[in-house]
């Protein structure tokens, strides 16, 4: 059933995405086929629900396997991951700064995405009319319907704050250049009713406060239903799908990187209080290899099977020496040296083992997750402390792949408090991660770490480490990097030039905040004037 699932939800994927060769849409709201046949489609709900999981592991190259290869772009911008060697070159872009096909891609993803979703909603105004939507009557008598429905807004909210995160300034920086959320244009924002007028061909730029309210509105009413839906014990029946706890999250971190601290506390709050999901304990922190879903602190992941695996092409196809993959072949996509120093200095510190363990006898496995991000069924085998030989390797590919894990929910409240002045509130989130990371022989070490938080500002640079430590290689170090606002110094086991990246360096914003691509401007009508562009390019 699930295989049957995924399939259908592929090919409508691919069925309605319209990309050109350089991955952008021509005509951003147009389909292979009308509205009213797809609206018309047997089981249109359930197979675009799917098509738009799908595309979040879709295929296009060895570096293009989507959210995980978006997540790797990420960390390896900001410095957090190096490429320590660069032997087949995937990824060596990402690196040495951003590129006209990596913003390309990150538009049309999201994009294809944000349409995908966008005609699974007119299917639910179809089917269950526009009136009456928040009315829990209606809910219910249409249960299944509004479910879907809560999936795909909640989807839809997410694509749009992940723009934000990757083609809009951080809310100091656009005050910095004179500006207001207000008045600083974004991105274009398509809703259902752009995509159900198939004639229109593209959207103007939208201020970066209508994109944000756009994302915030689509998550709080996914929400909504959720909390409706599932009080009466409907629940999703897979991890790869959305439901209340997913929302509540991609709201929190929306909030926290808008600026909105209070509100980024009560979502991540809200979560934790009401989660089933637990925190990784201590005795799981290198057993796991950070592999499968069913782990209770994954909250959102990919499941991954012989027929939805990506094998080279995927995220352990490029990380994991103990797998047939790019990194065991030489090709090393590991931790900055400064930070995995950092990590060590720490003493008390267990994730310190989450990398270099296996790189004396060569050090061609140096710095790479092989304590992190592993094949549990090859690693546990005899307990690798050298590189595996060619037969002992994972040729499999099923490791899965994580979006969202519950220490998310605790390291957003910590930082939310400590910038709201609530030293308290964020120790307590922040020591219920690190209580789970000590060596047991090093306690007084941690106990004696654990004295400087009560300075705000100690406290609030031990979160910025602990988003660098806990969240490397899971998509979050950019965004980290510009939220902070900080120059990093990189160790030299990078490729990069440049080792003391700067997000707010006048010379260097653009690398960190990507440029709506010129082919989306050549194609989008209210794009090529460029005066709504001066704004966003200036």
């Amino acid at each position: 059933m699930k295989k049957t699932l995924y399939i259908i939800g592929l090919t409508i994927a691919v069925l309605l995405s319209s990309c050109s060769d350089n991955w952008l849409n021509q005509q951003p709201g147009g389909s292979t086929i009308t509205e009213e046949q797809y609206q018309n489609m047997d089981g249109v709900l359930k197979g675009s629900v799917m098509g738009v999981y799908a595309m979040m592991y879709q295929y296009g190259d060895h570096d293009v396997f989507g959210q995980r290869s978006i997540d790797m772009y990420g960390d390896l911008t900001c410095g957090d991951m190096a490429m320590t060697t660069q032997n087949y070159g995937w990824f060596y872009s990402d690196e040495l700064g951003q590129s006209y096909a990596r913003r390309a891609y990150l538009w049309s993803y999201y994009y294809d995405i944000i349409r995908l979703t966008n005609k699974a909603i007119n299917a639910v105004h179809a089917q269950v009319g526009k009136e009456g939507l928040m009315e829990v009557d209606t809910v219910l008598a249409n249960a299944e319907s509004f479910f879907y429905y809560a999936e795909v807004l909640a989807m839809r909210g997410w694509a749009y704050a992940n723009l934000q995160k990757w083609f809009c300034y951080t809310p100091e920086q656009i005050i910095t250049q004179g500006y207001t959320l207000d008045d600083y244009m974004s991105v274009p924002v398509y809703t259902e009713e752009v995509t159900e007028a198939d004639t229109i061909i593209g959207a103007p730029l939208s201020s970066a406060e209508d994109v944000y309210r756009r994302a915030e509105s689509d998550l709080k009413d996914a929400i909504y239903y959720f909390d409706i839906l599932e009080n009466e014990g409907m629940v999703r029946t897979i991890k790869h799908e959305m439901n209340s706890d997913v929302a509540r999250l991609t709201l929190a971190y929306l909030y926290l990187n808008k600026g909105d601290n209070e509100n980024a506390a009560k979502y991540a709050e809200e979560f934790i209080n009401n989660t089933t999901h637990t925190l990784l304990p201590y005795s799981q922190l290198l057993t796991t290899g950070f592999a499968d879903v069913a782990n209770n602190n994954w909250v959102w992941g990919q499941d991954v099977s012989v027929e939805t695996t990506t094998a080279l092409g995927s995220f352990f196809g490029q990380v994991d020496v103990f797998s047939y993959s790019y990194a065991w072949a030489g090709d090393i996509k590991g931790i900055d040296e400064l930070l995995l120093k950092s990590i060590k200095d720490k003493k008390w510190d267990a994730r310190q083992y989450w990398f270099n363990n296996i790189y004396e006898a060569t050090k061609e496995c140096q710095y790479a997750p092989d304590g992190k991000f592993y094949s549990p069924a090859a690693k546990q085998k005899n307990n690798y402390k050298r590189k595996p030989k060619a037969e002992e390797i994972d040729r499999d590919w099923l490791c899965d792949n994580v979006y969202m894990r519950t220490e998310l929910a605790y390291i957003i409240a910590a930082e939310a408090y400590c910038r709201i002045n609530d030293n308290a509130n964020a120790q307590k989130y922040l020591l219920a991660i690190t209580d789970q990371r000590t060596l047991p022989e090093k306690v007084a070490d941690y106990e004696a770490w654990k004295t400087s938080l009560s300075d705000n500002t100690v406290l609030l640079e031990e979160i910025r480490y602990n988003w660098r430590t806990e969240f490397w290689g899971e998509g979050f170090g950019l965004q980290t990097f510009r939220r902070f606002g900080k120059q990093v110094s990189l160790g030299d086991n990078h490729k990069r030039s440049n080792k003391t990246p700067d997000p707010n360096a006048e010379s260097s914003m653009r690398q960190f905040t990507f440029e709506i691509p010129s082919g989306e401007q050549y194609y989008n009508p209210f794009l090529r004037s460029t005066t709504e562009l001066a704004v966003k390019q200036n």
